[in-house]
């Protein structure tokens, strides 16, 4: 014991400090010092064994352990109480874990190896060998949780293992000290304590307390529960008048063992000596880090080892889903999912799962047990075993029967305390009265029991007597061995009907002695039909339950025998006591009472004798039969104060279930009641040791020590003596089921839960415990997975633990491959277990991994699931679609993509979709391809539940799919004609009727019609519909104001006039253009057309302030119409709100020059709202940007806005918005890397080569190489990077996008090398194509290695192939090129048409009918699309013209080249379609729309001018004015459109409008609605000049914005303007911006007047292509003298504002520009058709060819040509001719369509042209073809035609633009040309 002195407690010659902490390792010294003695005093219990020796050496040990300090330790203190140490027992408790005393369980381990030894068939020795290196990570594992190694004990631990294992006895300890420590512990009254009340404080205090302390003994101080003379009788205020000397030793250990509730009592204690009370926690701390950090961390690695041993071996035994190529894989179960996600660091809920007890495990559930001889099994025979003889009644003392039950009466029968005792828990007194009956039938005290056999009485009956020492213990405590009455056939012959649950228990758990008994016993099946035959009970014979379990029992599915699960692991253990029998086999308590005393009703004498003990016990218990009755009145929770001192009340209320427990454990209540009843403290006093007396003596041991531990310590009181013996019987008996491998592995899973179990007991450590049983429960998982039975049915709550650890894996896992796995191989389960537990949030989550999968693996998911699984999640899904929140508004490109996947993967799933299916489908139609929807069967589409589906998805549908559902119906013979459906049809169509084709729509009737008005007018008809309704409707009828309004959206199709009259009305003005705004929002009339110019003026006389939101949002489209006024009237900071807003029109630039100039001087505009403002970006000045604020640059959003303004904006505006940049930019130098990545593209090739060199690239090529640099950047960068460092063809790579800057010599160089054709693959997957040079150089290489594959190319660089090379490319390829192609339309235009129409072609082949001569239906038009024109003559005949009239609406969007309109023509004006034009009407016309332009001039001049009214030529023109605008449009006019034809068409469509309609007529003089309606340059300058000025100025910004007027039309205008906008020297900016292209028609003296300083102005001006030179010399004369500025000092700020005005400059002024500032403006006048002289272009290129800027142009490489644009046109002559192949594919195809003709015959050979590429080739102009000689035109045409001779030839004679040839003729050339390249 000298070690105490480690710890500060004993008296020490140097006593220590109390400010000092105690040393942190003292505690480890102290406990290590009591291991080891506790392991001595062991050894020396085992040498003398005797009772009285042991007790007096531990009561010795423990006297010594609390009272032998001295003096000196009272000194310390010096009186004072010392503090309380917050140190736990359990801390100590853990300790003993060390200490060797495990003798029984070594002793337990010993005999079964012994049993194992014994057995005949194995050698469990030789069986572990065998799998040593399982086994021995299980051994290390259970060895570091038993025998730990805390503070050196794991050697001594290890020790006695062994010797245990080898045989031995002598390391085997005892473990009676702990019982002794118990004894002596309750002899001295001792409990430990919670709370610490001082000793000093006064007595009032404890008063206070005291009865707190009565109700909870936990908390009372030690000095009240330390008394010797302390009975468990006295009062607690008898035993608290005696007081203990507070300094004693006894109490300073039990507070040093005690811990705090906290609150003011512990703070006052801590504040007494603070130092001490620190390091005790310090040292308590530390004790919890080392165990908790070394056990649980050893017992973690342990466990792994196990862990990882086990998924190899499982591994090997279960075959586990693997990912195949793209994603294919096996689908797999649940069981393979377990193991997958365990191999995956998933960690499974394995208590959810049903795989973790949750005490210890009672059974051996891997035994297989065969049957045995009942000799060799049976018990001895039971008293009185025969059926017939019954229980004997033997005298059971009633002191012993009803223990406590007599004394708690006497003790409650005085007055008060009577009334209260009645309270102490009803279902106690209830269970002591069932008991009494119970006692009472098997003393035959009453004749049985109503209901329950007599065997089973006679069962109980056994058991009692042997739990009360009146029968055989033995049976008492392992329960009845039935074996001996299964095996009697007179048992089952006499009783088994009455008894039959226990005929099923024998035939359940006595299987073979049921068989030989019953089922194989012939002779008691006649003694059966013979008792039946006396009894003449035949039909009860014949539904006897005997054959079943018979029929059962042979077919190995004997069922439960209806007893919970805690019962059959009861019985089949032979654990049942007397307890656990009545719980299992008899009736509840209140059912026995009441069979017994209700029988006494009516007839109570007559059935039981006066003063019989069944009468006696009625009376008595005779309060239970109003227990019904009180029900109301007790509720005791609803009682207040009052109520419980209320004696009726409590008298009636007493035996309340719950009621003690309710008052004597509410503190506050039991306060409140014992100041006003004193006897409640009497009351509550015995409770608590009660509740104690319930538990058993470890339980209670356990819940004495103030620790918190986590397990369910009822535990402890599971006897294990008796399943420990039953497992030593099992293993004697039985086999481990299955083969030698899963048989091990079951039974390590048992070991694991055991050993689990364990572990769980010493909870509550601070770390490292949880994770520690969360790694055996994943070793438990795992040994179960070969266990079928434990995974042949699931519970709900194990479904919802998987789909919930499944959802936790998803969202944490960051690898998107692994994820994908998890979903290929087991979605099927995933979705099994979702409908099972009908989980949405799982199936939500789902969904969403789902839609972040790859395409082709969700394809192939959904491809490889079985039909069914996939028939069930669907149908899952669309009921589960409300709760799943799929928002299609929110998601994102990929999102949508994946959804659209998904569904066609669904609908390719089922061959045939059926009414059903499509149903549980519906939720993806918003998600269905056109495709998709014309491959379902028409039958399907005319289904009422069909039709109702798509109905109801219809709000979710784009135009297409909608169009497709119609064209589909229209399909199927059941629908017959438009004009013969019925209404009832029509209404159930209705969503789907405005999509209905327009040839079919304008078949509809009035009948038809009437019906369907209202919704019509609430639906969104275009304008075509809506006109067809009203002729068909209204044509013949005077609308009113009244009816106006309920037309909805056909009134926007009236008549302009009729509605500008109606706009008048005040009545209807109001809801009117509201109507008219929004039509215009939604894009069913234009809102620059001819009703603007009555809605205008209405609009513009309200107060825009008095709008409210709504009305507000509906002008958003017309906002620009009304001018800035209009808008400038609201703030400054709503007025940004408003331009904020997605979707706006953009605003005229005089109209934005106001708006932004106003919201940057009246609010702080910072650089992120100027991104949102694109309506008015057009007015951007340097005033703007001066007075931005600039924050914090983000990559994400500023530079996105930054890359899109300078793309999209005038030369001028990018050009102060780059400089703008770059100086806000230079102010944030923390900003550098976003600066590189926002402004590189954009910087000039000049300030490129002056910053960059090889070490600068190389060292941030981690930045450079994914930058989309610009082409000539990208040589530079290369051509630098290769100067500076060698680059192969393997590290170009590295190099990102710079390495699309290579040269064609560099790539010669690699053209043997074994990576070239990587390497080609790599360029040709680079963003944003490769430059025309170095593909030209690419082609070139692969012609000349044809073993290539060209599939590996990528889809954008094969499109581009030469036409003979497409001959080698697979169909995949073909495919991929066709999807590329309509993906990225726009690629497709740029390319020449003879390529476009070989794409075609190809197309049609692949995705159309592969039969040459086969007509090309719907199917194949709908999957060639926009590629349909591009056709040549053969195949466009072959189109089938009803399913083409069909498509006419998808047609209007196509690009119509020149070379197909004559085709398309013919086939338009065919008979079966609209007939010849001579014939059309308006709805023709409105039918056709822009596609009227196919028409020849001829057949357009016979369009009868009846149907070329007003409204129908505006709808013409707003249609081709939108596409024009698209991007498709614009691509196809600049590449595909004759604009010559197209300017003849248009004034041919319009002469009925323009020109008189006949002789007599007057010319027309147009309003401003009628330019409105045509465009201004439609009227001649006679007519424009004959305009009021009212209507001139009404549409002066539409003047101003024609850019297609001639000089003379301007003219007129500006002579009509004159007066108004003069004195031109006071107009302001917005002014000259109003008038845009009407400035370049002012004087040259007005220009000079005029001031146009301002560079947001010179911007627009500059842009302007209609300047005389002239004029262009009078506006930079008067900007240089009124800025006071010479040519010299302009600054390439200046020079790119100028930009066509720069001509304005005189040569000799050009030759003194800065060439360096030249070079810096170079980027913004690239591209620029500059209107200046020969001799001004080459005093540009002068000044560019010098040493400031780039250098002599010698020296120029192609980086500089392509910089340069369209100025390099103004090279010499001879410098021309002397330039080589690499600088001539510098040039630009703009440069080279600008070389004025004779120059470019002059100055290029043919060799030289023949070096041009295709691009450049195709850029000569007719003009250029005329001038050049055969030779050069040679040249040329072999550069078009990528040198394919015969197509060169194919297309001299017709250059630049490709014949028109029948496709006969075009393929029997390609053929000759292959045949002749064979030869």
């Amino acid at each position: 014991m000298g070690s105490l002195k480690t710890l500060g407690l004993l008296p020490n010659k140097n006593l220590p400090s109390l400010n000092t902490p105690i040393d942190r390792h003292r505690l480890s010294g102290f406990l290590y010092n009591i291991s080891l003695y506790l392991q001595e005093m062991g050894a020396e219990l085992d040498e003398s064994p005797t009772e009285s020796d042991e007790e007096h050496l531990w009561e010795k040990v423990l006297h010594f352990f609390l009272q032998s300090e001295g003096s000196a330790a009272l000194n310390q203190w010096n009186g004072r109480l010392p503090p309380r140490p917050s140190l736990k027992l359990q801390d100590w408790f853990l300790s003993l874990r060390g200490s060797p005393h495990w003798d029984w369980m070594l002793g337990l381990l010993q005999s079964l190896i012994s049993l194992s030894e014994r057995q005949a068939h194995r050698s469990l020795l030789t069986y572990l060998s065998q799998n040593w290196r399982t086994v021995s990570a299980v051994f290390e594992a259970a060895l570091q949780a038993l025998v730990s190694g805390t503070y050196g004990q794991a050697s001594a631990g290890l020790q006695g293992f062994i010797c245990a294992l080898k045989g031995r006895n002598d390391c085997a300890f005892n473990v009676g000290w702990l019982q002794q420590l118990l004894n002596f512990l309750e002899t001295r009254n001792w409990k430990p304590v919670v709370s610490l009340y001082p000793a000093e404080e006064g007595a009032e205090h404890r008063r206070d307390s005291s009865a707190l302390g009565r109700l909870k003994p936990f908390s009372l101080p030690p000095e009240a529960m330390w008394q010797d003379g302390l009975s468990g009788n006295a009062s607690l205020e008898d035993s608290m008048t005696t007081e203990d000397d507070p300094g004693t030793v006894q109490n300073l250990l039990l507070q040093a063992l005690s811990r705090s509730i906290g609150g003011d009592r512990g703070d006052h204690l801590a504040q007494k000596n603070l130092a001490l009370v620190q390091s005790l926690d310090g040292l308590r701390k530390g004790f919890l880090h080392r165990v908790g950090s070394s056990v649980y961390g050893n017992l973690r690695k342990k466990v792994s080892r196990v862990t990882m041993v086990l998924l190899d071996e499982v591994s090997s035994l279960m075959d586990v889903p693997q990912p195949r190529g793209q994603s294919q894989c096996s689908v797999g179960d649940l069981r393979q999912l377990i193991l997958w996600g365990i191999r995956h660091n998933v960690t499974w809920n394995t208590q959810a799962l049903g795989m973790r007890p949750q005490g210890l495990p009672s059974s051996l559930p891997f035994l297989s047990c065969p049957s045995t001889d009942v000799s060799a099994r049976r018990s001895p025979k039971l008293d009185g075993s025969s059926p017939e003889t019954g229980p004997s009644s033997k005298t059971i003392s009633k002191q012993k029967r009803l223990h406590g039950l007599t004394s708690r009466h006497s003790q409650w029968n005085q007055k008060h305390r009577g009334r209260m005792s009645q309270s102490n828990d009803q279902q106690k007194e209830m269970e002591y009265a069932t008991i009494e009956i119970l006692e009472a039938a098997c003393n035959d005290s009453i004749p049985g029991l109503t209901g329950v056999s007599n065997f089973t009485v006679f069962l109980y009956c056994k058991m009692f007597e042997g739990e009360n020492g009146s029968g055989d213990p033995t049976v008492a405590q392992m329960g009845v061995d039935l074996h001996a009455t299964c095996s009697d056939a007179a048992w089952y012959l006499s009783a088994a009907e009455e008894d039959f649950l226990w005929v099923h228990v024998c035939s359940e758990f006595f299987a073979h002695e049921f068989n030989n008994t019953v089922c194989a016993n012939s002779s008691f099946w006649l003694q059966r039909a013979n008792q039946a035959a006396l009894t003449k009970d035949y039909n009860f014979f014949n539904q006897t339950s005997l054959d079943n379990l018979c029929v059962h029992l042979s077919d190995d599915t004997t069922g439960n025998p209806g007893l919970d699960k805690n019962c059959l692991t009861k019985l089949e253990n032979r654990l049942l006591n007397a307890q656990a029998f009545r719980h299992c086999f008899l009736p509840n308590n209140s059912i026995l009472i009441s069979a017994l005393c209700e029988r006494e009703s009516p007839s109570l004498h007559q059935s039981l004798s006066e003063g019989s003990w069944a009468m006696t016990y009625c009376s008595k218990i005779q309060n239970f039969s109003h227990t019904g009755t009180v029900e109301g009145t007790c509720q005791y929770r609803m009682w207040e104060k009052h109520h419980f001192t209320n004696s009726t009340l409590l008298e009636l209320c007493g035996q309340m279930h719950g009621l003690r427990e309710y008052i004597c454990l509410n503190v506050t209540l039991y306060n409140q009641l014992l100041k006003t009843a004193p006897e409640f403290g009497d009351f509550c006093a015995d409770l608590q040791a009660e509740l104690e007396g319930r538990k058993c003596f470890l339980q209670r041991f356990f819940d004495m020590l103030p620790a918190p531990y986590q397990f369910d310590t009822s535990q402890l009181c599971v006897d294990p003596a008796p399943m420990l013996v039953e497992a030593v019987h099992k293993l004697s008996l039985c086999e481990v089921e299955g083969g030698e491998r899963e048989g091990f592995l079951l039974v390590l899973g048992y070991v694991l839960q055991v050993l689990d179990f364990m572990v769980g007991l010493s909870s509550g450590l601070d770390e490292g415990e949880r994770e520690a049983r969360q790694g055996l429960g994943q070793a438990i998982l795992l040994s179960s997975l070969l266990d079928n039975t434990s995974w042949a049915s699931m519970q709900p709550e194990a479904s919802m633990s998987v789909l919930h650890t499944v959802r936790v894996f998803l969202r944490r896992e960051q690898n998107s491959t692994l994820k994908e796995d998890l979903l290929s191989c087991f979605s099927p389960i995933l979705w099994d277990l979702i409908q099972r537990d009908d989980n949405s949030s799982a199936l939500s989550v789902l969904l969403q991994e789902y839609f972040q999968m790859p395409r082709d693996s969700i394809r192939t998911l959904v491809m490889s699931a079985e039909k069914e699984a996939v028939k069930r999640f669907l149908s899952h899904m669309h009921r589960s679609w409300d709760q799943l929140n799929v928002e299609t508004g929110q998601a994102t490109q990929k999102e949508l993509q994946a959804m659209e996947t998904m569904t066609a993967a669904f609908i390719h799933k089922f061959p045939r979709v059926t009414p059903e299916l499509f149903v549980d489908l519906s939720q993806f139609i918003p998600f269905m391809s056109v495709s998709d929807i014309m491959s379902f069967p028409a039958s399907l589409i005319v289904n009422d539940s069909v039709l109702m589906a798509i109905c109801d998805h219809s709000s979710g549908m784009k135009s297409p799919q909608k169009k497709a559902f119609m064209k589909r119906l229209l399909q199927s013979s059941v629908v017959g004609d438009v004009p013969t459906w019925p209404h009832y049809f029509l209404s159930s169509i209705l969503p789907l009727l405005p999509y209905l084709p327009v040839s079919h729509f304008q078949q509809l009737t009035s009948q038809q019609l009437t019906p369907l008005v209202e919704f019509l007018a609430n639906g969104s008809l275009d304008a075509v519909r809506g006109r067809h309704v009203l002729r068909t409707l209204f044509s013949n009828q005077n609308l009113t104001s009244a009816n106006i309004l309920r037309l909805g959206v056909l009134a926007c199709y009236l008549d302009p006039v009729d509605l500008g009259s109606y706009l008048l009305d005040s009545a209807v003005s109001s809801a009117l253009w509201q109507q008219l705004a929004r039509c215009m929002s939604k894009g069913f009339i234009s809102e620059r057309g001819r009703l603007s110019s009555w809605l205008i003026p209405t609009i513009q006389n309200l107060n825009i302030s008095t709008i409210a939101p709504p009305e507000l949002s509906a002008l958003t489209s017309l906002l620009p119409q009304l001018g800035a006024s209009f808008l400038l009237s609201l703030p400054s900071q709503q007025v940004l709100e408003v331009l904020s807003q997605p979707g706006l029109h953009t605003y005229s630039p005089a109209q934005a020059f106001l708006i932004l100039s106003k919201i940057s001087r009246d609010t702080t505009l910072t650089m992120e709202e100027l991104c949102k403002l694109k309506p008015v970006l057009s007015g951007l000045s340097p005033a703007v940007l001066r007075n931005l604020k600039w924050t914090e640059v983000s990559e994400r959003t500023d530079c996105s806005c930054w890359r899109t303004l300078l793309m999209e904006l005038k030369p001028g505006h990018r050009a102060m918005l780059y400089d703008a940049l770059k100086e806000a930019l230079h102010r944030d130098l923390q900003n550098i890397t976003l600066r590189a990545r926002c402004l590189l593209p954009f910087v000039s090739l000049r300030k490129l080569t002056e910053t960059l060199n090889g070490d600068t690239i190389l060292r941030n090529i981690r930045l450079y190489k994914d930058i989309l640099w610009s082409p000539q950047q990208t040589l530079l960068l290369f051509k630098t990077m290769h100067e500076f460092k060698n680059i192969t063809s393997k590290t170009s790579r590295d190099l990102g996008h710079i390495a699309s800057g290579m040269s064609c010599d560099f790539l010669k160089l690699w053209s043997n090398n074994t990576y070239f054709a990587d390497l080609i693959q790599f360029l040709s997957e680079l963003p944003g194509g490769l430059r025309p040079a170095l593909r030209k150089c690419i082609i070139d290489e692969l012609r000349k290695q044809p073993e290539i594959n060209l599939s590996a190319l990528s889809p954008g660089f094969a499109a581009a192939l030469p036409v003979t090379m497409f001959e080698t490319l697979s169909n995949v390829s073909l495919r991929a090129i066709v999807e590329y192609i309509q993906e990225h339309f726009t690629d497709f235009l740029r390319l020449p048409h003879y390529k476009q129409m070989n794409l075609a072609e190809k197309a049609i082949t692949e995705l159309g009918s592969p039969e040459p001569e086969a007509e090309i239906d719907g199917a194949a038009l709908d999957a060639l699309g926009p590629l349909l024109p591009f056709l040549d003559h053969d195949s466009l005949a072959m189109v089938d013209g009803e399913a083409l009239v069909l498509r006419l609406e998808d047609m209007k969007s196509f690009c119509l080249p020149k070379e197909a309109l004559s085709d398309i023509s013919s086939l338009l004006t065919q008979r079966d379609l609209l007939g010849e034009p001579s014939k059309w009407q308006v709805g023709d016309v409105e039918h056709l729309g822009r596609l009227v332009f196919s028409v020849s001039t001829k057949q357009m001049n016979s369009i009868p001018l009846t149907a070329l009214n007003k409204d129908t030529v505006e709808q013409v023109l707003v249609g081709q004015r939108r596409w024009e605008d698209s991007v498709v449009g614009r691509v196809c006019v600049n590449q595909c459109v004759d604009r010559r034809r197209q300017r003849q068409l248009t004034q041919n469509l319009i002469r009925g409008i323009v020109k008189p309609r006949n002789r007599r007529a007057k010319v027309p003089v147009p309003t401003c609605a009628d330019v409105r309606g045509t465009f201004p340059s439609a009227w001649t300058p006679t007519q424009l000049s004959r305009m009021s000025l009212d209507e001139v100025k009404l549409c002066i910004e539409v003047f101003a914005q024609d850019d297609s007027m001639s000089s003379e039309q301007r003219r007129a205008l500006w002579v009509k303007l004159r007066q108004t906008f003069s004195p031109v020297r006071s107009l302001g900016a917005d002014q000259v911006l109003a008038l845009g292209s009407l400035v370049t028609e002012m004087g040259e003296k007005e220009l000079l007047d005029t001031n146009l300083t301002d560079p947001g102005v010179l911007s627009h001006l500059g842009t302007m292509t209609h300047w005389s030179p002239k004029k262009m010399r009078a506006v930079i004369s008067g900007v240089t003298r009124k800025r006071k500025l010479t040519a010299e000092k302009l600054t390439a700020l200046d020079l790119a504002t100028f930009g066509h005005l720069i001509c304005g400059l005189n040569p000799a002024e050009l030759k003194t520009l800065s060439p360096y500032n030249l070079s810096m403006a170079v980027p913004f006048l690239r591209e620029m058709s500059l209107p200046c002289s020969e001799q001004q272009m080459e005093a540009l290129t002068s000044r560019l060819s010098r040493p400031e800027a780039f250098g002599p142009v010698s020296a120029w490489g192609p980086e500089v040509f392509t910089e340069t644009g369209t100025l390099a046109v103004g090279l010499e002559d001879l410098m021309l001719s002397a330039l080589v192949q690499e600088q001539l594919e510098g040039i630009t195809p703009e440069a080279i369509s600008l070389m004025r003709p004779k120059k470019m015959a002059v100055v290029f050979s043919a060799s030289q042209l023949s070096c041009l590429t295709v691009e450049q080739a195709w850029a000569v102009t007719e003009e250029q073809w005329a001038e050049l000689d055969q030779q050069q035109k040679h040249a040329v045409g072999l550069a078009r035609y990528e040198g394919d001779v015969l197509l060169e030839q194919r297309g001299r004679n017709r250059a630049p633009a490709v014949p028109t040839a029948d496709g006969f003729t075009f393929r029997s050339l390609i053929l000759c040309y292959l045949l002749w390249k064979q030869i």
